[in-house]
């Protein structure tokens, strides 16, 4: 077991226990060699094998020993089974070395244990590095910088700053106490304003644990029932675990840990990408607030404060502001203020004010206050103070003003009407399912739905195999309701059908009746009523004869002018209505 454990370790990270006083260079790295399991190549004229050495390592790394040994004059690498030993080249006297490494361990400071995925940062130059999975890091950092401060954090670790001087090679291991204060979890990040780095002004704050807030886009989904309840609170939980997780399914496996790990926020005047890990913010992308953002294929950021485009996708982790555009799409993990446009998909998780236009899709996941433009579809989750206009369909939990004008329009609930061949407002909209007699026809079968000021009507009628009497008619049209109180409403409806006759295929109806009808309803409870009225009828044909004037059974229609003749294919007549209604509202 011990073979095999040695065996999949890598040679620099096996632990092994070492004393020796006063031993000779080569015997002490045999000795290394035999204790790691693996074999040291190197040349021989680089070391001084008459050395003598001493060291006392007690379950320390391969790596750690021999940087004590060497003391930053030799480097190592591995190779299959063996340790690679070279000499470090040394700049010219008068040569001033661009850049420096520091490399070590990253320490949990109360237990000993080595910790990965620790971010490791400069934010001046924005050289970054993530520890591996023996904790172990390597950084390069420029050495003509003035002021290097370098930057450590991980996630439920308290964060360290360290100076560092003088700018050389230099073995440094990094120490972190645990916070044993678990972290404010905020319900979104604070809307972004220009500034400067935020992480040199930080005071530590002790922080308290309190209960998250639920997304006020989310609270029209309320249900006051214990199953409502429930279902509820699992819709907020998942909509949480959306927000903060989806748009780090577009960063790299380094940089989604620097998001995890790192809480400051870092600001630039401009960034330019090829793709979310190739720019000139490197791993740090998804940390920095940018002001001008450019992307040839896709880019990663936290912020943006006032232009962004990109040929392809623009992914923000938090808010935007400005002018966002994008040839495909723009996707935004929190709040957007400003205009947003994009070919195929605009995502905005957050809260919404401004314009938001797409050729295919707009889905905001918070409340919306602007415009919405698309070719196919708006959504917005939570309040609409605006108008959605979508020649395919629009979706808002809650219309509070503007409207919503589309193909198909749904809502929550509504306070304002919506224009559509299609509406329905689930809680407070305007729903009929009608059935009546008239002087036209024997039976009718009528939808209506929308809202009282506005709603859309489908209409079937039927005769049977009456002769001198259409066969059937399908309708559509708008109507009105306005209550009188006591339970009585007025309704003025205008529809249009199409006729069809006995023997009739349906691509040879060339008939059609307009109706425009004014009803009386009366409530028998909540969900029934009865209703009639008069109605104005208008038949166009491209045949003549269609209707005729022999007797009829049931209602019979009031001829408006001369009395239908076998060369006429305009009739106009007046005639009434009467049937029973179930209610919504």
């Amino acid at each position: 077991m011990y073979a095999n454990a040695l065996s999949a370790q890598d040679l620099l990270e096996r632990r092994i226990t070492l004393r020796v006083n006063n031993q000779p260079l080569d015997q002490t790295l045999q000795q290394i060699g035999n204790l790691g399991g693996f074999s040291f190549s190197y040349n021989p004229d680089i070391l001084d094998f008459k050395l003598k050495v001493s060291i006392n390592a007690t379950n320390q790394s391969v790596r750690e020993i021999l940087t004590l040994l060497f003391r930053n004059k030799i480097t190592f690498k591995e190779r299959r089974k063996y340790i690679i030993l070279q000499k470090k080249e040394e700049p010219e006297k008068d040569e001033e070395p661009e850049n420096f490494d520091l490399n070590g361990y990253i320490i949990d400071n109360s237990t000993g244990r080595r910790l990965a995925n620790a971010s490791i940062y400069e934010s001046a130059t924005l050289a970054s590095t993530v520890s591996n999975q023996y904790g172990y890091y390597k950084i390069r950092l420029p050495a003509r910088a003035s002021l290097i401060h370098l930057e450590v954090r991980k996630e439920d670790y308290v964060g360290k700053t360290i100076s560092i001087s003088p700018k050389q090679d230099t073995y440094l291991q990094i120490k972190l106490n645990p916070d044993t204060l678990r972290p404010i979890s905020p319900k979104t990040l604070a809307r972004l304003k220009s500034g400067s780095d935020s992480l040199h002004h930080k005071i530590a704050v002790p922080r308290a644990q309190y209960p998250a807030q639920p997304d006020s886009s989310l609270l029209a989904f309320t249900d006051t029932s214990q199953t409502g309840g429930k279902d509820y609170e699992r819709l907020v939980k998942t909509y949480q675990k959306v927000q903060s997780e989806f748009v780090s399914a577009f960063a790299s496996a380094r940089q989604a840990i620097h998001t995890r790990n790192i809480e400051d926020t870092l600001y630039r005047p401009f960034q330019a990408s090829v793709l979310p890990f190739m720019g000139t913010n490197h791993a740090l992308s998804g940390n920095i607030v940018n002001d001008f953002s450019i992307n040839l294929i896709a880019g990663y950021s936290l912020g943006v404060n006032k232009l962004e485009v990109g040929s392809l996708i623009n992914v923000v982790r938090g808010n935007v502001k400005g002018f966002q555009l994008a040839g495909v799409s723009n996707i935004v993990g929190n709040d957007v203020n400003g205009f947003q446009y994009a070919n195929f998909l605009n995502l905005t998780l957050g809260d919404f004010y401004g314009f938001q236009g797409s050729n295919l899709i707009n889905f905001t996941g918070g409340n919306f206050s602007g415009f919405q433009l698309s070719g196919v579809g708006n959504v917005v989750v939570g309040v609409l103070d605006g108008y959605q206009l979508s020649l395919g369909y629009n979706f808002a939990n809650t219309v509070r003003s503007g409207h919503q004008i589309g193909t198909i329009n749904y809502a929550n609930s509504s306070a304002k009407v919506p224009f559509g061949l299609f509406s329905w407002v689930r809680k407070n909209g305007y729903r009929r399912y009608e059935f009546s007699t008239d002087e036209f026809n024997y039976f009718n079968a009528t939808f209506k739905t929308g809202v009282s000021r506005f709603y859309n009507i489908f209409t079937l009628s039927f005769n049977g195999l009456e002769p001198d009497k259409p066969l059937a008619s399908l309708g559509y049209g708008f109507g009105t309701a306005q209550r009188l109180g006591k339970g009585w409403a007025v309704n003025a409806d205008l529809t249009g059908s199409v006729l069809l006759f006995k023997g009739q295929e349906p691509e040879e109806i060339d008939t059609g009746v307009f109706r425009f009808s004014v009803s009386i309803e009366k409530n028998l409870g909540k969900k029934f009523a009865l209703f009639a009225g008069p109605a104005l009828s208008l038949l166009v044909s491209d045949q003549t004869g269609v209707l005729q004037t022999k007797e009829q059974k049931g209602l019979r229609p009031a001829w408006i002018g001369p009395a239908p003749g076998p060369q006429q294919n305009i009739y106009h007549w007046a005639g009434v209505q009467a049937g029973f209604r179930f209610c919504h509202n």
